[in-house]
């Protein structure tokens, strides 16, 4: 319907739209790779996604695209893409844990020399999350 409605019409709209609908999609298809504990198709989902975010939806950052750019090539880092608030925001990163140092020592380098500003850095780890209390 997109194709065929709104191209026509509007291709800043279509091109949002496509997005939404891609990511709905890709959305549901990561949550299978969750319960497949498919780790790698669900980080190049979070890569696809980023690429959306910033070309169809145009709400990523220079300073944003240039981290997740930075560790596209990376075999450390399994997926990558921003999120929190867009336009500056940050990035979220699978990263294994033995190469975590390893990766914020050289990215905190070139983002400084790239931007001119320090990154800043959270570690986070995966917990059981919610859960009943007898």
């Amino acid at each position: 319907m997109l194709d065929d409605f709104v191209a026509p019409k509007d291709h800043l709209i279509y091109t949002r739209c496509r997005y939404v609908v891609e990511e709905n999609k890709r959305l549901l298809e990561a949550c299978e790779d969750l319960k497949n504990g498919a780790i790698n198709a669900l980080g190049k989902k979070m890569y696809e996604t980023h690429e959306g975010l910033s070309k169809q939806y145009e709400v990523s950052c220079k300073e944003l695209d240039f981290l997740v750019d930075a560790v596209k090539d990376d075999r450390a880092v399994l997926g990558a893409r921003m999120m929190g608030g867009g336009f500056g925001g940050c990035t979220i990163n699978l990263v294994k844990e033995d190469y975590i140092e390893q990766l914020v020592d050289s990215l905190s380098k070139s983002y400084r020399r790239a931007m001119q500003l320090d990154l800043s850095v959270y570690i986070a780890n995966i917990e059981n999350g919610t859960g009943l209390l007898a």
